[in-house]
């Protein structure tokens, strides 16, 4: 997954502010955004993990 946009519509995750910060295991963070389509997005340490939300036909591939 790109860590930088969301994995459903490719909009740039830095735009968006996380909704929740938890700390996570040795020192990083897990924190979930959610998207202007509507898709919350999580991220460990930076890097998207995963998302509410399966990419659509246009961005799979």
């Amino acid at each position: 997954m790109d860590e930088n946009r969301c994995p459903r519509c490719g909009w740039p995750l830095a735009e968006l502010p996380p909704s929740a910060v938890l700390p996570a295991s040795r020192g990083s963070r897990a924190d979930y955004v959610r998207c202007l389509c509507g898709s919350w997005v999580a991220r460990l340490g930076g890097v998207v993990v995963g998302s509410t939300r399966p990419a659509t036909s246009e961005r799979a591939g």
